[in-house]
């Protein structure tokens, strides 16, 4: 029996088709399904491209909204062979009845607590329209991910994904991950993590920890861990939060840490407040930022335009506190009211969304009428900022502050460069019919 498992096509990173870390989720459900199939297989069509005569029993297909197109015509293609199908993620978690119109069986939420029962149907053959459970899994039961199962061609600069914890309470209204893993925040057994660094060697990981010091004294013991290790990291979280210990951010880059991912989304304070994420100070901002440079890591700051609040100046603004901040990077993105999320029911209740195209939804396209900027306009102006941040004058002024990492910091500052100025809005293909 052979399990195939994908991640369609359609994801875009700051304009650019395509992602540039694995999706770890595969390898978890791989691990979960080792003892069920005599050869289990994971397509990732951001790295290669899936045969369409590729056989299997049993395919499951993991999609964000943007990659549902592609993820729907291959379900339709499997079935039409008498193939099953299942799907999962964010985007099948919210809009269930839609997915099974494509799939055999959608799994809302989380997969681990129902998968014997999914294995128990397939093999009977009687698999449910839908799989979900109010139970999280505790972490310490987390199976060791099939990353061996990863196609590699140096497409991900040799970064390993890995996962410490999952979820995140904070509940900002434009996130889905509160949504999906519930206002709590689990740890995994440091040893667990130790032990999954050392069987898959890697000198560069990414935790996709969604708020990575959320828990300081899990956060303390990690760290500890990660210094004999002697590899280099990083990940994501709230700044506030973040900064609140420079003894840990200190420690945290004794750890390997060299950069971390942080939503700033704002530079205004009732913007924020809206949001549901006052506990983002902007009055901390650029002390924060400057505490992080002094710990030696590189700040990239994570900012969303198109806020009921937000007009085209607000793009200059946030280009100049990014500027006089020295942030390392920018990983910037047009508010997207993803389904599940408050943004995204109160966008369909008050009839505020024309653009209904899955693949529209990458959060580098105005898919609903903003209060006070056009389609075109916020979408010009977006792609503008990204050339005016990544030019080579603005690089060299913003190295000094990043200088702990400059190879890591030149490298990353090249490849966005190179993303920004490569024609970012030039019309692209659809990738729901057959890609060659």
């Amino acid at each position: 029996m052979k399990l195939l498992l994908i991640a369609p096509a359609g994801l875009e990173v700051q304009g650019v088709k395509g992602k540039h870390v694995h999706h770890l989720n595969l390898a978890v459900i791989a691990a979960l399904a080792t003892p069920y199939f005599d050869e289990i297989k994971i397509i990732e069509e951001e790295f290669e491209r899936l045969d369409p005569d590729e056989s299997a029993d049993f395919v499951g297909i993991t999609m964000m909204s943007c990659q549902a197109p592609r993820g729907y015509w291959l379900a339709d293609q499997f079935r039409k062979k008498g193939v099953r199908t299942i799907c999962g993620g964010s985007h099948a978690s919210f809009m269930v009845e839609e997915c099974g119109k494509h799939f055999d069986s959608v799994v809302v939420n989380e997969v681990e607590m129902v998968w014997e029962a999914i294995m128990a149907d397939f093999h009977s053959d009687r698999l449910k329209p839908v799989y979900q459970t109010s139970q999280l899994i505790d972490l310490k039961d987390l199976p060791m991910p099939r990353k061996d199962l990863f196609f590699n061609a140096g497409t991900t600069l040799n970064a390993q994904v890995i996962q410490s914890g999952r979820g995140c309470p904070l509940g900002c209204n434009f996130c889905t991950v509160t949504l999906m893993y519930g206002k709590t925040f689990r740890t995994r057994p440091v040893e667990h993590v130790v032990e999954e660094i050392k069987r898959y060697p890697s000198k560069i990981f990414f935790f996709v920890d969604d708020n990575i010091f959320l828990s300081r004294s899990y956060a303390y013991e990690l760290c500890e861990a990660l210094i004999p290790l002697k590899i280099k990291w990083g990940s994501q979280g709230s700044m506030e939060l973040i900064c609140k210990d420079e003894k840990l951010l200190k420690l945290a880059a004794r750890a390997g840490c060299m950069s971390l991912f942080v939503g700033i989304e704002s530079i205004d304070q009732k913007t924020l407040d809206s949001a549901h994420k006052s506990f983002n100070m902007v009055k901390n901002y650029e002390e924060n930022i400057r505490k992080m440079h002094r710990a030696g890591i590189n700040v990239v700051g994570a900012f969303i335009f198109g806020f009921d609040q937000d007009t085209a100046e607000s793009f200059d603004r946030v280009f100049d506190f990014a500027m006089k901040n020295r942030l390392a990077m920018v990983n910037t993105g047009i508010m997207t009211p993803f389904p599940g999320t408050e943004v995204y029911e109160k966008a369909k209740r008050e009839g505020k969304i024309f653009d209904h195209d899955w693949e529209h939804y990458t959060g580098a396209n105005l898919v609903w009428r903003h209060p006070t900027m056009s389609k075109e306009e916020i979408e010009e102006v977006y792609a503008q900022f990204r050339q005016r941040f990544y030019t080579w004058p603005s690089i060299f002024k913003r190295f000094w502050a990043n200088r702990s990492h400059p190879l890591y910091y030149f490298g990353m500052n090249f490849t966005h460069w190179w993303r920004a100025h490569r024609n970012p809005r030039q019309a692209l293909p659809s990738v729901a019919p057959a890609l060659p």
